[in-house]
């Protein structure tokens, strides 16, 4: 359950992103300063798993995981092996030097014990890749602005999410990336389940992010709690290579 959207441009891109989760989960830590296999990244961790959602590393390469629906008898397949959580997977691919790379990595894993998932690729200037996997086949799919999923009926998610950003875009005003940020933090087309800051009575958007990458350096805010109330912290920044 989260909703992405992305600015593209030349020599970098900025990406927003919601996470909605299940009231009852632990409280994530804000985002941190990592080193894997040699790897500097930023982000934020997950307080149930020690993994991430969300992620951005030296080389301008960020991954945003949403939750997916899996195929039919799927579910119980993956809890016939050994669990693990989906944002563990994120983690070990911010290792990656690039898009390329994280893909070849994702297509090694052995995806059996994860349950669905949607994972958007970003680098510099180009649109973001797009890969879902529904507890049986990972295959490649349209980059559709915005990305959104819902535990309640996903489809129905993307389509309302779509409207309010189209109309958001057919109105505009103000530079794309303020309409963006006005956008994640929307309550259209009404408070509730079907708005990009998600509000149900078991779930909720439970932090806000924003990735920054540009030819100098890359860097990640972050509000922990919905947009429409939470303020972001200060960026942290790492020098890109």
């Amino acid at each position: 359950m989260c909703t992405a959207s992305w600015l593209i441009q030349p020599e970098g891109f900025e990406l927003f992103f919601n996470r909605d989760e299940s009231r009852g989960r632990g409280r994530a830590r804000p985002p941190e300063r990592l080193e894997l296999e040699g790897v500097r990244a930023l982000a934020p961790v997950d307080a149930d798993a020690g993994g991430t959602w969300l992620g951005v590393n030296e080389h301008g390469l960020a991954l945003g995981l949403l939750n997916a629906a899996s195929a039919p008898g799927s579910d119980a397949r993956a809890a016939s092996a050994e669990p693990r959580s989906r944002g563990l997977l994120v983690r070990g691919l911010l290792a990656a030097r690039s898009a390329r790379e994280a893909l070849e990595r994702l297509a090694r894993e052995s995806l059996e014990p994860y349950r669905g998932f949607t994972l958007a690729l970003f680098e510099a200037g180009r649109e973001p890749l797009v890969h879902s996997w529904d507890g049986r086949e990972l295959t490649p799919c349209a980059a559709r602005l915005p990305l959104s999923s819902s535990s309640l009926d996903g489809v129905r998610a993307q389509a309302e999410r779509e409207r309010v950003l189209a109309d958001l875009l057919a109105r505009a005003a103000e530079p794309e990336r303020e309409l963006l940020a006005r956008f994640q933090a929307s309550h259209a087309p009404e408070r509730g389940p079907w708005s990009p800051c998600m509000h149900r009575a078991d779930a909720v958007t439970v932090s806000a992010s924003q990735v920054r990458v540009d030819a100098r350096a890359v860097a990640l805010r972050y509000a922990p709690g919905a947009p429409c109330t939470a303020e972001f912290g200060a960026w942290l920044e790492l020098e890109r290579v």
